[in-house]
């Protein structure tokens, strides 16, 4: 992972055909709340559930959550064009324990199957790689995760091997570009 990462703007917005990819603002409290604490997204994540409105307003004020946005990392709201609405969130993070860097992404159930998270994360894979010029991003997902893992593979990522985060003792699947990209 030998990448400089250089400062981006506050404003960043990513634009794919459908979505537009943007900072969470305070405005989005009660959507990131939901998506941070919906049983059928969590339940693929390593990190518990937010409890209450408050817990998630204190996230997306947090040093912790805003870390990496000043070089162009990050979570972003997805945010559906046509209507307005987030219907989802998308990030790039450093991954060090892959010597890469990771992105993943959660989408709302009532907007399952619309092909918006394959969107999304072609959107981050080529902003990652185009602008960013990143040498390897990699996703982890959970083995029992089929839709996720069909969403890796339609972007053209294999599995690589089961892995265990240092932050979660849980079996993750690892999932990077093919060896001869």
């Amino acid at each position: 992972m030998t990448v400089l990462l250089k400062p981006i703007p506050d404003n960043l917005v990513l634009q794919s055909e459908r979505l537009t990819l943007r900072r969470f603002t305070s405005e989005d409290v009660e959507v990131f709340f939901r998506i941070n604490s919906e049983p059928d997204l969590v339940q693929y994540t390593t990190r518990a559930a937010l409890t209450s409105l408050d817990e998630a307003a204190t996230t997306l004020e947090s040093t912790h959550f805003r870390a990496d946005e000043s070089v162009g990392l990050g979570r972003f709201a997805c945010v559906e064009k046509s209507t307005g609405l987030v219907v989802g969130i998308a990030g790039l993070r450093p991954a060090p324990e892959h010597d890469s860097f990771a992105f993943g992404y959660r989408i709302l159930p009532e907007y399952w199957g619309r092909g918006f998270a394959t969107e999304a994360a072609t959107t981050l894979l080529q902003y990652g790689y185009g602008m960013l010029q990143l040498d390897k991003i990699v996703a982890t997902v959970f083995p029992k995760n089929l839709a996720s893992q069909r969403v890796l593979e339609k972007l053209g990522l294999v599995f690589e091997k089961e892995v265990i985060l240092a932050d979660s003792p849980q079996i993750l699947w690892l999932y990077q570009p093919p060896a001869s990209a």
